[in-house]
């Protein structure tokens, strides 16, 4: 099972729609392993079709979604420096 495979929607069990070709190409770049590959196609599936749920634009709906992981990532030293003061053992 290769990375273009999952990527580009060869394999079709489960059936999901394909990354965007520039996604698949970055994760072709960065050497992705399949497993995570596989499972930002079933992301990507999902995504879609909430956005067609709600419906509202694909896009619109990955720029909101876009702004929410940027606020996430930002507080995201906060969150390890807290995880760090109270180690497990």
């Amino acid at each position: 099972m290769t990375v273009d495979a999952l990527a580009r929607g060869e394999l079709h069990d489960p059936p999901l729609r394909p990354l965007p070709e520039r996604a698949a190409e970055l994760l072709r770049e960065l050497a992705a392993p399949p497993r995570l590959v596989a499972h930002l196609r079933a992301v990507h599936d999902v995504s879609v079709r909430l956005a067609a749920a709600a419906g509202r634009a694909r896009w619109g709906r990955y720029m909101e979604l876009d702004d929410l992981l940027v606020a996430i990532g930002e507080a995201a030293e906060e969150r390890l420096a807290f995880q760090a003061a109270h180690p497990v053992a």
